[in-house]
């Protein structure tokens, strides 16, 4: 398993997170072609080297001809004025964020023809070719926008127009991160607490103070501190990609295999303006640090379509799931519905409680304590000729009584070796065999 710790201490935005992972090993050109899917006008992804502080990083760019695809105005660093222009981002100065000074705002006709609506982004992402999983969580970040888009101006959902990130960059960086994420083999993201910000910001609405509205509703539950420094620190688009795809915590015990430094546009003089991503995995033999106290999350629905339900349990698993599962139970009023069921640890119940009441239709949920009894485990990596397969072990104090491939592995690599899955995993089998004494 491949995990991503974002230091996003000092701050984050997409195209921060964009360049970081551009420079951990992301590759620009099988990019490009990605974002070249999306039904947009012709943008073009740029990348420079650049100092922020003491620290070489990567500065990402998206720009339509030679200028930056969301450009209407200079912009102004925090204290050039009562405020900080937002016509070019934030106080980072990422192209692709709230871009306040754009013509759009939340239409209340409801164009739905209006390039900047949620039902047109959705369509733009949904036929746009991408990938199962780049299409998925890039709707799913979207979504978490329009949610909270909808709550900070009392509309519905579906009637959210974004004037704050609608433009095509802002496309383009929150698609650009989930292809990165899915090149990266990446299957796990933890990040650390976030930076809110402060002061005055120039916006379409008029003068507000940062943190922005919907970045406080989209970071319900996450850890996040003050340290006087003023400006937008984080935006909404880097608050949704979190919020939606990774989980609070510090580095995890990982063997690190790469790491980037994604820079912002603004280079202040006493602090480095840039968000540092660790990319690691598990070591041969690491100790699997399953809990056995646990929350037991459930909750009953009888409105929702069965095609919801993976995205749901995709939704679970992203907020730091240790697992998740329906079954079919009967309702009030007789009614056939489903039992939606999560476990956690005690840490995760505030990503975990969000989680399931967006993307389920219930109203509620019940949180139950347990404990279990679980066998000692052990990750080990073996090889095998369709590359390495990880092995979970199964051990009752010194003895071992189960071990067992690991499925995500074992199905990537019968996708990528064109073999059927029952012939990786036996060739898995037999190689955790001979490298094991019995």
């Amino acid at each position: 398993m491949r995990t991503l710790w974002i230091d996003a201490r000092a701050g984050l935005a997409g195209d921060m997170l964009c360049a970081a992972l551009l420079h951990a090993g992301g590759d620009l050109v099988a990019l490009q072609h990605e974002i070249d899917k999306l039904a947009l006008p012709a943008l073009t992804l740029r990348t420079q080297v650049v100092t922020r502080g003491a620290f070489s990083c990567l500065h990402f760019k998206v720009l339509s001809g030679e200028q930056a695809a969301d450009a209407q105005a200079p912009w102004q660093a925090p204290g050039a004025d009562d405020g900080h222009d937002h016509s070019h981002g934030h106080s980072h100065s990422h192209s692709h964020s709230h871009s306040h000074s754009h013509d759009h705002s939340h239409d209340h006709s409801h164009d739905q023809s209006d390039p900047a609506s949620w039902q047109s982004i959705r369509a733009q992402i949904t036929q746009a070719g991408l990938s199962k999983g780049v299409q998925g969580k890039a709707l799913s970040v979207f979504q978490a926008l329009a949610i909270a888009e909808a709550q900070v101006h009392g509309m519905p959902v579906d009637q959210v127009t974004f004037h704050e990130v609608g433009a095509a960059d802002s496309i383009a960086d929150i698609v650009s991160a989930c292809v990165l994420l899915e090149q990266l083999g990446i299957t796990e993201i933890r990040c650390t607490e976030l930076p809110m910000g402060g002061g005055p910001v120039k916006t379409a609405h008029g003068q507000i103070t940062a943190p922005a509205p919907a970045t406080v509703t989209l970071l319900q539950g996450w850890p996040c501190f003050q340290d006087g420094r003023k400006g937008e620190l984080v935006t909404p688009t880097g608050a949704a990609l979190v919020a939606t795809l990774a989980k609070p915590g510090p580095m995890p015990a990982m063997r690190p295999l790469s790491s980037g430094f994604g820079a912002g546009t603004w280079n202040p003089s006493d602090w480095s303006n840039h968000v540092r991503v660790v990319l690691g995995e598990a070591s041969q033999g690491t100790q699997d640090q399953t809990p056995t106290a646990v929350l037991q999350l459930q909750t009953q629905v009888d409105d929702m379509r069965g095609e919801e339900i993976p995205a749901l349990l995709d939704a679970l698993f992203a907020a730091g799931a240790l697992d998740a599962w329906t079954q079919p139970v009967s309702m009030k009023k007789g009614r056939p519905g489903q039992l939606l069921s999560a476990l956690c640890r005690p840490q995760d119940r505030a990503a975990l409680s969000r989680a399931m009441l967006r993307h389920s239709t219930s109203f509620g949920l019940r949180v139950q304590a347990l404990e279990r009894d679980i066998l000692r485990r052990e990750h080990l990596e073996v090889q095998t000729p369709f590359g390495p397969i990880r092995v979970k072990v199964g051990w009752l104090g010194e003895e071992r009584l189960q071990a067992s491939p690991e499925h995500a592995d074992c199905a990537r690599a019968a996708l990528t070796h064109d073999q059927p899955l029952r012939s990786v995993y036996a060739a898995a089998q037999a190689a955790y065999r001979a490298s094991t004494p019995e």
